[in-house]
């Protein structure tokens, strides 16, 4: 594939206001890394984080159950752009490339006349990692803030970067042949929470020092853990332990932050008259844990819905009535229904309704390692998590949760399911959707054959893992 910068971009993608429209509608698909749902001020959070993407949901569609097939980026994006779950398409683990086969959105958009262009600021969706570029036209992944993240200046690309790099591959006053479909995956929020000086606004007034481990007990299911490596420095008590509460300033910052830099792509689009002519499409690969169920600043280790409900906010071109929608969605969905909304064909045929499914995999060689598979119908989840034995998968426990009245998943139920909750249907999807993942019973090994690999073959590669937390 040609790898084109970002400044030739805008021979094929500008939008003039003096350029005919385009016979179908423009599309910029927006992933932000590491946004919680919950931390939208559209959806109910105290504070002003979004007030751009709130005025977006005003002109639009804000879907309130939306989860992603799992908690990291690639698998995750992978899912998002195939229409396909994770053990369908193979991208168990962050570095694993999507085969060749499998067809995706801007494929499907490229065929149908569009110019597909994508920026990605997140390492591991670089193309050799990700396999994720078919398709597209041009393809940026440069990571140009080489003095990045802390403490080992992993490379990233911040949302100012983003919103810049995006701006110039527009073009706002080149005339356009063709409608345009362009990919931004940006990487703030996702630690180290560093926002800048001005998005600094939110101030804790009460501490929250995290205590030192316990241990886990008998009849504990979740593992203490801290990311340290996310935590800014000045975030500690007088007495030396992190405070979780100006943590959570910061990654609220940078909340505000990257809903300031999508804020001034969207006016660029309204002031040029292009807004009206795009759908828009805003949504995340995962959310972050800050500090539920024993869990600091980090993803990926659980399937609960701090890290797995992601937020949903679409405009579709021209004028529509705003609406909130609390239909069960999956990542999974969002590429039929962008077809959809474009009146184009879909990837590969509908299928039918379903729950809403969600996993979690780890190494062999990670401490107290488990695999977990969740499922979600309504307000009603049930999780089976499961580690390994001489004899294979072991189940380690089920737990049920009653989202309308226990959003934060603390009460587990399955000792005393209420009579209303579809016990029943949720365990036979879930089993069902567990036998589907053939693999499921070997994952753990091969997670770590694969990291054992990638420390021979590119010991860099994982440095910058590793250092990110993954």
């Amino acid at each position: 594939m040609r790898r084109l910068a970002i400044g030739a971009c805008a021979l094929v993608l500008g939008c003039a206001r003096e350029a005919a429209p385009p016979a179908r509608p423009n599309v910029l698909l927006i992933t932000i890394d590491t946004l919680r749902a919950d931390r939208l001020s559209c959806a109910g959070y105290g504070r002003p984080t979004t007030p751009h993407l709130d005025r977006l949901a005003a002109e639009g569609l804000r879907f309130t159950h939306v989860e992603t097939p799992r908690a990291k980026t690639t698998p995750a994006i992978a899912s998002l752009m195939t229409s396909l779950f994770p053990h369908e398409h193979g991208v168990r683990e962050l570095l694993t490339p999507l085969a060749p086969r499998f067809p995706l959105l801007a494929e499907a958009l490229r065929g149908a006349g569009y110019a597909t262009h994508a920026i990605v600021g997140n390492y591991v969706l670089q193309d050799r990692f990700s396999g994720l570029a078919r398709g597209f036209e041009s393809w940026s992944e440069e990571l140009p803030e080489t003095h990045g993240v802390p403490p080992d200046d992993v490379p990233q690309r911040t949302a100012r970067s983003m919103t810049d790099g995006a701006l110039a591959a527009l073009d706002l006053g080149r005339a356009a042949d063709r409608p345009w479909f362009l990919w931004l995956h940006y990487m703030d929020p996702h630690g180290l929470y560093d926002p800048p000086t001005e998005h600094r606004i939110f101030h804790r007034v009460v501490a929250d020092p995290i205590p030192d481990d316990p241990g886990k007990t008998a009849g504990d299911l979740h593992r203490f853990s801290v990311a340290s490596y996310n935590v800014p420095p000045g975030c500690t008590t007088p007495d030396g332990h992190v405070d979780a509460a100006l943590v959570r300033d910061l990654y609220d910052g940078e909340v505000h932050y990257v809903d300031a830099e999508i804020g001034r792509l969207l006016d660029a689009l309204r002031a040029a008259g292009a807004l009206e002519k795009t759908l828009v499409v805003v949504t995340a690969d995962h959310g972050e844990s800050l500090g539920e169920h024993r869990y600091w600043f980090e993803h990926g280790r659980d399937t609960y819905e701090t890290t797995c409900r992601v937020p949903l906010i679409v405009r579709l071109p021209g004028p529509s009535a705003p609406a909130v929608h609390d239909e069960d969605l999956s990542l999974v969905d969002l590429a039929p229904k962008m077809l959809d909304w474009l009146h184009l064909p879909p990837l590969r045929p509908a299928s039918n309704a379903r729950a809403v499914f969600v996993e979690k995999i780890e190494r062999a060689d990670l401490a107290g390692a488990v695999q977990a598979k969740a499922v979600r119908i309504g307000d009603w989840k049930m999780i089976r998590q499961y580690t390994h034995d001489a004899k294979g998968l072991v189940l380690v426990s089920e737990e049920l949760y009653d989202l309308a009245r226990d959003p934060g998943e603390t009460a587990n139920r399955m000792a005393d399911p209420p009579e209303q909750a579809p016990l029943a249907r949720l365990r036979a999807e879930l089993l069902g959707f567990a036998a589907a993942d053939v693999r499921f019973p070997d994952l753990a090994k091969l997670l770590q054959a694969e990291r054992e690999k990638l420390a021979r073959e590119d010991p860099e590669a994982l440095r910058i893992l590793q250092k990110l937390g993954y």
